[in-house]
Order: C-alpha cells, then sequence, then structure tokens
C-alpha cells in the first residue's frame, strides 16, 4: 500500500515538471548529472570523480554539486579542508580531498547558484540529483549496480520504495537518462567483467547508451603515515553499501581477510565501539574503504594507527566513447547514437 501511494506520488511530481507546472532552473554553466533509481550503492561517487578527473583533462574547470548527505549543513556551502563529515557528509569531504571543488546543498538550484559566482569553474557534476528535477542538465547519468545477483534481482523486480529499492517508477525514470553505466565492484580488468544478465538489458530504454563500470583497486596504506601496508593478513571493516566487492577487492590484491566487519552505510563511528572492535583483534591492522577513512580521522590517534585505507579508482569502458558524449553534452552537441542491446559491451 505504502508504495502505491508513494508512486503516485513521484508520478505526480514528474508529470508537473514535464508540463512545466514546477519551475526547473537552467544554470548558465552545463551541469551532468550522475544518479540512479535505486537507493543504495550504486557506484556514483567513484564515477563522479572519475568524470571530473577527465574532464579536467580535456580542459573544462568541473566542480561538484552534492547534498551533503549525512552532513549538519543545509548549503549551500562550498566544502573547505576544515569541515567535518559531520558538517558536510563523508562523500563530499572524500571528492574534495581529490582535489576538486566541492558544494553542498539540500537544494541544488541554490548551490549551482552559488558555484555560479566562482568564474573559474565551467562544468558542473552533479552528484545523486537524479530526482532532483529542479535543475536542468545536460545529461543524465544513471548508475546500475549488477555486481551482485541480488542487486540484479531487485533491478529486474522494479518494486518501489519501501516494498523495494526503486525511487521512482523503473521504466520512467529510464526513460529520461541518456546514458547508463552497469557498474561492478572490483574485477581484473575489462577481460573479466561478467556477461550482462540479459533480463538487465531487457529493461533497458533503447535510446540509452549503456556502458559498463567496475572498480581498480590500487593500493592499502596506513591511515597514519600513508606508508604501504606490508602485512597481508588483515581484519575488513566497511560502512558502505553492497560491501562485498570492497572485501574482494582486498582480497584481489592478495589479501587474507580474518573478519570482516560490515556496518549501515554512511555509518558514523565512535570511539569505543572501535576500540571494543580492535579488542577482538589486538594484534592485526583494520583496513578500511576510502570514504569510511574519512570518518575516522578525527578519532584518537591510537585507533588511527591500527588503521589502514584501500585506494581504488572507477574504471569505465569503453571510456572514449562514454567521454566523448559526456563533451558533446557539455559542448552543446547532440550525442551519438548507441544501442542498449548488447551482451557485452
Amino acid at each position: 500500500m505504502l508504495a502505491k501511494v508513494y508512486s503516485c506520488v513521484v508520478t505526480l511530481r514528474g508529470w508537473l515538471y514535464e508540463r512545466g507546472l514546477l519551475r526547473t532552473y537552467r544554470s548558465r554553466i552545463p551541469v551532468v548529472c550522475v544518479g540512479n533509481v535505486t537507493a543504495g550503492g550504486n557506484g556514483k561517487t567513484p564515477l563522479c570523480l572519475a568524470i571530473a578527473l577527465e574532464m579536467r583533462k580535456r580542459g573544462h574547470s568541473p566542480a561538484i554539486l552534492s547534498r551533503g548527505y549525512g552532513g549538519s549543513k543545509r548549503g549551500p556551502h562550498r566544502v573547505t579542508p576544515q569541515d567535518s563529515h559531520l558538517e558536510v557528509g563523508d562523500e563530499a569531504v572524500l571528492m574534495a580531498e581529490a582535489g576538486f571543488p566541492v558544494f553542498v546543498s539540500r537544494k541544488r538550484v541554490a548551490g549551482v547558484k552559488l558555484i555560479e559566482r566562482d568564474p573559474a569553474i565551467n562544468l558542473v557534476i552533479l552528484d545523486d540529483g537524479f530526482q532532483h528535477r529542479a535543475l536542468a542538465r545536460v545529461l543524465d547519468i544513471v548508475s546500475v549496480f549488477v555486481g551482485s545477483e541480488r542487486a540484479v534481482n531487485e533491478f529486474v523486480a522494479g518494486q518501489l520504495l519501501p516494498a523495494g529499492l526503486f525511487r521512482e517508477p523503473r521504466e520512467r525514470g529510464l526513460q529520461r537518462a541518456q546514458i547508463v553505466v552497469l557498474s561492478h565492484r572490483s574485477v581484473q580488468g575489462p577481460a573479466k567483467l561478467p556477461e550482462v544478465d540479459p533480463r538487465v538489458l531487457a529493461l533497458l530504454p533503447e535510446s540509452a547508451a549503456v556502458f559498463r563500470s567496475f572498480l581498480v583497486p590500487s593500493v592499502v596504506t596506513r591511515l597514519v603515515g600513508g606508508q604501504e601496508l606490508s602485512t597481508r593478513v588483515v581484519c575488513a571493516l566497511a560502512a558502505i553499501a553492497n560491501p562485498e566487492g570492497f572485501f574482494g577487492s582486498l582480497e584481489t590484491l592478495g589479501f587474507r581477510l580474518i573478519g570482516r566487519v560490515s556496518y549501515p552505510d554512511h555509518h558514523v563511528f565512535n570511539a569505543t565501539e572501535l576500540r571494543e572492535l580492535l579488542e577482538v583483534h589486538p594484534t592485526h591492522t583494520f583496513v578500511c574503504t576510502a570514504k569510511d577513512a574519512v570518518k575516522l580521522r578525527a578519532l584518537p590517534l591510537e585507533i588511527r594507527e591500527r588503521f589502514a585505507v584501500l585506494n581504488v579508482s572507477a574504471h569505465i569502458v569503453p571510456s572514449d566513447a562514454f567521454f566523448v558524449q559526456i563533451e558533446r553534452a557539455v559542448l552543446g552537441q547532440q550525442p551519438a547514437q548507441q544501442s542498449a542491446k548488447v551482451t557485452r559491451l
């Protein structure tokens, strides 16, 4: 019953935007949106960073606009090195540490208006804004996690919140996307990407270009000092959606996991719970995700010294076609046509 009520509300809201009855703000700066149609981890943060990095290489000056999920600041606010994850959210701090201007704002229109004041910025990457239709964009990219059987089954089921994971009706939402990225966690290069479940492909719109993404784990470094971790026997800790990929990434790098600890996505750690956890494995180093490392840096030194962080980056295939389509949209050109009905990219 609740899912039906939710569906009616979301559908009505979309209809009002499509008819122009709800106002949409169009910035003078091109906006590229990276979002999803389901709740939970879909690989948006590493995808945003990969896009920002490549577009900077191509001569653009991107900024990232985030809601600041988990932070207390409503914004609009430009993230600074002094900001805590408790104020702006863990993902915003992580993206800012990568060297890009990051802004947080619950109201994205207010956020982009603040960005417009900086003449050096000529591209906005809107993180997790697919359903935030008050802000117009030149390109909508939807990331869909297909890295587990459960994720695929939930996507195929198509149930709306709270019965399922979908934020809006699947077909209606996907029709707005020009690009769909089917994301995996860690795999050993493009040749190791598994075949796409044909049920997923059958649900994608013909009008969308479809790409694959996967995370490449690079190195594990100590949280204090930054040295590469030498021991290969560790405990793993993650407060992210779909943590299995993180555990798999460590195993791909040759680590043996004697403990796997999972918390809910965006969990805020405290010193007491971590001290209790560290006492269970008093001689082993704990390895966490980069997003979790952001939340550990304010904790006492004796806790931080026991942690290391896994560094990863997102890779997209085929990458050239992906970034060409983004650049064409940013420059106001028509996107190249590409069929979604493929079994392997």
